[in-house]
């Protein structure tokens, strides 16, 4: 059986916004937690959903905390946001080839499809699931499932391309192929433990992979 469909996560996989996640995180964490949070320890924080992060750092303040990551995220979103190399012109490829796409992304859905217009990236898409889709956010498989019932194909066709652990979790606890892209932050060492299927270094190799190597679905 064919891959038929590709499902992309947007934040560091489609779209260059690790700089703009870790700096929203900083600027709230730097008013709650003087001096304790840096760049590189604010990385961990990239994947989970924001409920997610601030209802474990600090439950009573969740709510203020996530206002205040928007409020800095969207303010500066517009002048951080950049789209990774071989982006556009390997949707092209995958969507000349027949390949069906869609977003699936823990983002608020406002947010996102400002993402998309602002790097001239929906039209490649056909179904856009962000986090108002869905009750349960990755690793849940749910936000999958919710994609794959609206583009009305059979789940065994689809892949799951992403960036971090919650990315490969959701497509494994779903049933799919699960694909991890090296162009972003994670590197292969932090996400082997969670069993990516396949691991690509470029959006050129993996319209390569899609393209060329249809047959290699999982079960097959």
């Amino acid at each position: 059986m064919s891959i038929e469909t590709v499902l992309f996560d947007f934040d560091g996989t489609l779209a260059d916004t690790n700089a703009l996640i870790s700096q929203s995180h900083l600027a709230v964490l730097e008013e709650y937690f003087p001096g304790e949070y840096d760049l590189e320890s604010v990385r961990a924080f990239n994947g989970p959903t924001l409920e997610m992060v601030y209802g474990k750092l600090n439950p009573l303040e969740k709510e203020t905390m996530i206002a205040k990551y928007r409020h800095f995220n969207e303010t500066h979103h517009d002048e951080m946001v950049t789209i990774f190399e071989g982006v556009a012109e390997n949707l092209d490829r995958l969507k000349s080839a027949g390949i069906r796409l869609a977003v699936v992304s823990s983002k608020r859905n406002d947010v996102l499809l400002r993402g998309l217009d602002l790097l001239n990236l929906k039209e490649y898409f056909e179904v856009i699931v962000g986090g108002l889709d869905y009750k349960k956010a990755k690793p849940d498989p749910e936000p999958i499932y919710v994609a794959l019932e609206q583009l009305k194909v059979d789940f065994e066709t689809a892949i799951m391309v992403g960036d971090n652990s919650h990315d490969i979790e959701s497509a494994n606890n779903a049933g799919i192929v699960s694909v991890f892209v090296e162009w972003s932050e994670k590197t292969l060492a932090e996400i082997k433990p969670y069993h990516p299927d396949v691991t690509v270094t470029s959006m050129t190799d993996l319209a390569d992979y899609v393209i060329r190597n249809k047959a290699r679905i999982k079960g097959d």
